[in-house]
């Protein structure tokens, strides 16, 4: 079983395929497995070397109890270790929700190890809070909420997120999220990194209309996907696919 240590930190990481490398970074309660679960790793491998890895709090990966790890500088830390260990300079990126925000910071923190970014599902303008003022409108004024029991609740409904939440770590998890909280202001990257990107979104996830502002913004190409709301555009790879692989195709020739 592979880990890469070189930010100090131990992260789980496989690799598949041949061709230029792409980055593939999960989402919040999900692992490295799941890309290949719902179907993306079977229609990449043969363009591309494929590398997919735990998060740190996820998986095999370690699961520190402290909310300093999970911070966005440290996220690309630990990309950067799995891209050192297997020497890569330069990869494609694409991440989903919590992975959108960790591709955000590549681009902040280390736009040369990009050769281009593909954001699905994450605002880099407003990021999570957005999702809680969305979530906000359907209660009652005043009420308390504790958003990771409720995004405990609403993940279980999918089995492979219920199998990683009940051999996962809570406790981590839970500064996973904290930490992706204070994450406003990563559209200034996106904007400034001169790189290819493309970024995506269910028609009725509350993130697509400042998603689709933001890739106006910065130069890049915009999907929706329709009737898909958060996780619908997660799950459903046969209507991601068709956006995402020509993007791919056109920056690796270029």
């Amino acid at each position: 079983m592979p880990f890469a240590t070189r930010s100090g930190r131990r992260i789980h990481y496989e690799v598949q395929g041949h061709g230029p490398p792409l980055l593939l970074l999960h989402g919040l309660l999900q692992v490295g497995s799941h890309w290949t679960l719902k179907g993306y790793v079977p229609a990449l491998t043969d363009a591309y070397t494929v590398v997919t890895f735990d998060s740190l709090g996820h998986g095999q990966s370690d699961t520190p109890h402290d909310l300093e790890a999970y911070a966005l500088r440290h996220r690309v830390e630990d990309a950067l270790s799995v891209l050192d260990t297997l020497s890569i300079d330069r990869a494609h990126a694409w991440g989903y929700s919590m992975g959108g925000w960790t591709v955000c910071g590549l681009a902040s923190f280390a736009p040369e190890r990009l050769a281009s970014y593909v954001v699905g599902g994450w605002d880099p303008a407003v990021g999570l809070p957005m999702a809680y003022a969305a979530l906000e409108k359907q209660l009652k004024p005043g009420t308390s909420v504790d958003w990771f029991q409720v995004l405990l609740l609403g993940a279980r409904r999918a089995p492979e997120l219920a199998e990683a939440i009940d051999a996962g770590d809570l406790d981590a998890l839970r500064l996973c999220m904290k930490a992706c909280e204070t994450s406003a202001g990563l559209d200034e990257a996106l904007v400034g990194s001169s790189k290819p990107g493309l970024l995506y979104c269910g028609a009725l996830d509350p993130y697509h209309d400042s998603m689709k502002a933001v890739a106006r913004r910065a130069g890049a190409a915009f999907a929706t996907i329709e009737h898909a709301d958060h996780g619908g555009a997660w799950a459903k790879a046969p209507k991601v696919l068709p956006h995402v692989l020509p993007f791919l195709a056109s920056v690796s020739r270029s």
